[in-house]
């Protein structure tokens, strides 16, 4: 069953085995994003309906700083009460997060967050402190996300488009 909070856009899709959650963190008119007071609670009632069905957890913003200094300003800002939740409910399998259009891995809150890349251009990986930003037209890709009661999660970048191949594997 679909689950959808009023005035913020938070759903949960509660229909297979793997329940997907997804908290709306966007503050309209800025960059970065923020977990309200609101948010949390729904969040926490959601996650609290079932302590032991694996669960996606999506955010648009990254809750982390990801070491490029002109992205970190347009992260998830004052993560500390996000994290208490995550890391209560026990069984998120991951954390999926955009917005930064570059791919990364973190371990947060007790699971793994994974950033998604870019289907358009990705942010240079440029990481002094007096950095400017800038951007590369790079492959597109995406997360796919594997789900196997018995062996758990397993996420695969996917780059899109035409490549040479597939040859034999020796």
């Amino acid at each position: 069953m679909t689950k959808i909070s009023r005035g913020a856009l938070h759903y949960c899709i509660d229909d297979h085995p793997v329940r997907i959650v997804a908290l709306d963190v966007c503050v309209p008119g800025l960059h970065h994003g923020l977990a309200d007071a609101e948010g949390l609670a729904w969040l926490q009632r959601t996650l609290e309906a079932d302590r032991t069905k694996p669960t996606l957890l999506m955010l648009h913003h990254p809750p982390f700083m990801s070491g490029i200094p002109y992205m970190d300003a347009y992260r998830c800002i004052d993560t500390e009460p996000l994290e208490a939740v995550v890391r209560a409910a026990g069984n998120v399998e991951r954390v999926l997060c955009g917005h930064v259009h570059r791919g990364m891995l973190r371990r947060w809150a007790g699971t793994v967050v994974c950033s998604a890349p870019s289907t358009t251009t990705e942010i240079a990986l440029r990481l002094a402190s007096d950095a400017a930003p800038a951007s590369y037209l790079g492959r597109p890709g995406c997360l796919l996300h594997l789900w196997d009661e018995a062996h758990g999660m397993v996420s695969h970048l996917s780059h899109i488009g035409p490549m040479q191949g597939p040859y034999p594997f020796a």
